[in-house]
């Protein structure tokens, strides 16, 4: 298969079910729903852009991307294990984390719960969404060149002496999914645990004075002291106050 603007994704290809390739899209997201709803998709079919215009990411943030700079892609991903699908997220943050790691020589964090962080500052997010008939959209940008009008706060492959091509980016990440989530297909609690085991051990977050704003409106502060097996953030303040949405900001101890 030939990417839109001219790049092969001959090893993506072969690790997913089905590949919609396309040069520009509104979001990746959006696209998936919007050919789920026209038919069925396999399982593990990937939407994937090189430039996504209105693209979402969490609590109404828009995720867009330039032209040529960053993967833009989602998942389609169906299991009967729904009530552990809140996992998805996480179980997808360490897949990506392992990618990137294998590219990089710098450490790769991962920021509870979606952001996958090299130096501090983020390469890569994750946005998850479950749709009416239990099944999950899996959305994920990762930064592959530096854009113009960045935040401080965003890195790149390019910027960290990385300079892997499309392809092969985006069949790490996708080939590292993929085993987390035969495992998770296979029994649930054995991705879980493996997937907690990892955020644990190279999270951005545990041990860090934070800021969690939540949905609702309120803020908690504290130390992060743990993942629970909800995948929820534990905060001690300093009584331990349980997280399961946030957007958590990382404090000065």
């Amino acid at each position: 298969m030939r990417y839109g603007f001219g790049v092969s994704l001959t090893k993506t290809a072969g690790v997913v079910n089905d590949l919609i390739a396309l040069e520009s899209v509104d979001s990746t997201n959006l696209e998936l729903a919007r050919r789920l709803a026209q038919g069925s998709l396999p399982n593990f079919s990937l939407v994937v852009a090189s430039e996504q215009t209105a693209g979402m990411g969490r609590l109404g943030r828009s995720w867009v991307s330039e032209p040529g700079t960053s993967i833009s892609a989602s998942l389609y991903l169906k299991s009967p294990h729904t009530a552990e699908l809140s996992w998805a997220t996480l179980i997808a943050a360490t897949a990506i984390r392992s990618a990137i790691a294998e590219l990089v020589t710098d450490e790769v964090l991962v920021k509870w719960p979606n952001d996958v962080l090299v130096n501090e500052k983020k390469i890569s997010g994750i946005l998850a969404q479950i749709q009416p008939d239990g099944s999950l959209i899996l959305g994920f940008g990762i930064n592959l060149k530096a854009q113009a009008g960045a935040p401080e706060t965003a890195t790149a492959l390019d910027l960290l002496g990385v300079e892997a091509d499309f392809d092969s980016v985006l069949h790490a990440v996708v080939r590292n999914l993929r085993i987390r989530w035969a495992i998770f297909e296979q029994d649930p609690m054995v991705a879980i645990t493996k997937a907690r085991g990892e955020l644990v051990q190279h999270s951005a977050t545990l041990g860090r004075s934070v800021r969690a704003e939540l949905p609702g409106g309120g803020e908690v502060y504290g130390i992060a002291h743990d993942i629970d097996r909800e995948g929820r953030l534990v905060i001690h303040t300093p009584e331990p106050v349980v997280v399961s949405a946030a957007d958590v900001w990382h404090l000065r101890n």
